[in-house]
């Protein structure tokens, strides 16, 4: 396969990586949101919350370096096996929250020195955000792709 399958291919992850993949579908996902057109607006939302997903994922890779490897790990605990499925098969961003308490956390603590967005915006985005956008016969509207691009730009910045 050429360079342009690469794309296409599971391959190992590092952190590093993720951060650098949820940059670009930030970009694209601002791109979209300032073209102003309302059918440009489930798109926007959509990469806006995949950048979530996308440093979630990241953090957890970080916490469990073992699930850089992309093949299944049948000689791990049940538990090993279930964090290996939320980065490589699962996009629950309430899921991939429960399984990083340290994120609440510091979120909690930003919450306490005066920056109470955060916790809520994340957790809005968490229960919010679901890949089911991406066949949604609904549209949003560029007011609620701002919105929502927002939230996530701002996460963005103290989840990396």
């Amino acid at each position: 396969m050429g360079r342009r399958g690469q794309i296409f291919e599971r391959a190992a992850l590092r952190p590093s990586q993720l951060r650098t993949v949820a940059a670009r579908r930030f970009a694209d996902a601002e791109y979209l949101y300032e073209s102003g057109r309302n059918e440009r607006a489930n798109g926007a939302m959509y990469l806006a919350g995949f950048v979530i997903e996308c440093l979630l994922k990241a953090k957890l890779f970080e916490k469990h370096n073992w699930v850089k490897n992309s093949t299944f790990p049948r000689d791990r605990s049940t538990e090993e096996q279930r964090v290996w499925s939320l980065c490589w098969r699962s996009h629950d961003l309430d899921e991939l929250l429960a399984h990083l308490p340290e994120v609440s956390k510091r979120a909690a603590e930003l919450e306490r020195q005066g920056y109470p967005r955060v916790i809520q915006f994340l957790k809005s985005i968490c229960a919010e955000w679901t890949i089911f956008a991406r066949y949604s016969p609904y549209s949003a509207t560029i007011k609620e792709a701002e919105e929502f691009v927002t939230k996530v730009k701002e996460l963005k910045e103290w989840l990396k």
